[in-house]
């Protein structure tokens, strides 16, 4: 698959080996989810510098059978001095395995050691993050090389560098590595605008998945491809992510599976569950911490308390969730044709919904504009029963909320555009929210389009909306 995008990524890697020097070192962490293409952005990296490199994935294994497997990736390095001492030795211990990096330098520029899957090795060996930060003080931080540690489980590395932790004030740069945006995704795959946001609800933006996706002409072929294969990208990564992040939490994956069918409210997600609060507490903030779920308050001119909704945060899980986690069994029997059809059964009103975040994001990404007044986050809105929802609320920077920017509504229909009935319910849902009034400025975003005759102050197509992802 062509490398695409990661420009700013690509940058702060370059950045921080022009940081390394005689006597000078520097401490990378990469984090981000799995299948992100982590792995695969500092290979590329390192084949188009021609950098001198050892890469050393980390699998689980008994600690001897590691150091076995590190000893051979230095061996097979192209850091010739490193592929010499390294070649027949037996390391018995990381101290001694890492002490051999302290005078790695062949002349040819600063070596990078690259230690991928971090949480495998910090999770087996409790000793781990103590032996590298003594080697790190003892000598590796005066060797003049560049260290990146790579790792999946994101709130393991969050915590690599935090206070308390061994590696404390030693980390140079944390850097996230996150999915392909919308406009990534329609430039590899060379789709218009409406095309590209909608594989990014299917996808999230995932590289080996889009990846799948430029084999078809069409995303209907796409899907009927995938649910027809159960070890498709589309069919097990779900599984894959959670199984790595989440293994033994049971609670937490109920939780997760009730947001997942399309519960938001506290109490309804527990009563799904079948979880008592304090239970549903813990998961909420479990899944919160590792950026599976997102909690949303509504956006009002005044502070409004017990409205908390929840969503799967990532695109590519919530479409997982609601749509093949169950539904495996019938993808292995044969039977894809019936998963298949239900998604795109349901796909009008999952999209309609799956598509807020995103939109909102997309818009936040162009403030200031003056087309959205003096807005500085958006979010929505929804009365205290939910019988009233407003998508798009533009607010100001302050805490609490000072004035209403704007109000908004998205329609993400395949068929029919945004017309005046549209923008007259908007009217009269925007009229709940604490803040706005009639002269309160309204967006309105759709898939098909806006109907010439509708009186609305912004009008946004998926052209305008992926323009937000455009450098």
């Amino acid at each position: 698959m062509e490398f695409v995008g990661r420009r700013r990524s690509l940058a702060r890697l370059d950045d921080e080996l022009d940081r390394v020097g005689p006597g000078r070192s520097r401490l990378v962490t990469v984090r981000g989810r799995r299948q992100v293409g982590k792995s695969r952005l500092v290979t590329e990296w390192l084949t188009s510098r021609g950098l001198p490199h050892v890469y050393y994935q980390a699998l689980g294994r008994p600690l001897p059978a590691e150091l076995d497997a590190f000893a051979a990736a230095v061996a097979r390095s192209n850091v010739g001095s490193l592929a010499e001492v390294a070649s027949g030795v037996t390391w018995r211990s990381w101290e001694a395995a890492l002490a051999a990096f302290a005078t790695a330098d062949d002349g040819d520029g600063p070596p990078v050691l690259v230690i991928d899957e971090v949480p495998y090795l910090t999770g087996g060996d409790d000793r781990f993050e103590a032996t590298l930060q003594a080697a790190w003080d003892g000598r590796l931080e005066r060797a003049g090389i560049l260290v990146v540690l790579i790792g999946s489980d994101l709130a393991t590395m969050d915590a690599l560098g935090s206070y308390g932790r061994p590696l404390y004030q030693r980390v140079d740069r944390q850097l996230r590595i996150d999915p392909l945006d919308p406009a990534e995704v329609g430039g590899l795959l060379q789709v218009d605008a409406t095309e590209a946001i909608d594989t990014y609800l299917l996808t999230g933006g995932f590289p080996r998945i889009v990846a799948e996706r430029s084999l078809h002409g069409t995303t209907a072929g796409f899907l009927d491809a995938a649910c027809r294969d159960e070890s498709h990208p589309l069919v097990y990564a779900g599984r894959q992510i959670l199984d790595a992040e989440l293994r033994p939490e049971l609670s937490a994956r109920q939780v997760l599976a009730a947001i997942g069918a399309g519960e938001r409210a506290y109490n309804a997600i527990a009563t799904r569950a079948g979880v008592t609060a304090s239970t549903l507490s813990t998961a909420l903030e479990r899944l919160g911490g590792k950026r599976i779920v997102a909690a949303d308050d509504p956006l009002a001119a005044r502070r409004i308390g017990k409205r908390t909704r929840y969503r799967i945060e990532d695109p590519y899980l919530r479409f997982w969730l609601r749509f093949l986690a169950d539904r495996v069994g019938d993808i292995e029997r044969g039977r894809g044709d019936l998963v298949a059809a239900d998604i795109r059964a349901s796909w009008d009103s999952y999209a309609g919904v799956a598509v807020e975040p995103v939109v909102r994001w997309g818009i936040e990404r162009r403030l200031p504009d003056t087309r959205f007044g003096g807005a500085r986050r958006v979010g929505g809105f929804w009365s205290r029963n939910h019988d009233v929802e407003v998508d798009l609320v533009g607010v100001d920077a302050g805490d609490p909320v000072a004035s209403i920017e704007f109000v908004g509504s998205i329609k993400w229909r395949t068929q029919a555009r945004f017309g005046q009935d549209d923008a007259v319910a908007l009217r009269a849902a925007a009229s709940t929210v604490p803040g706005a009034g009639a002269s309160t400025p309204t967006v309105a975003v759709s898939r098909t389009g806006i109907d010439g005759r509708v009186d609305v102050d912004v009008a946004m197509t998926p052209e305008d909306l992926l323009g937000a992802w455009v450098a």
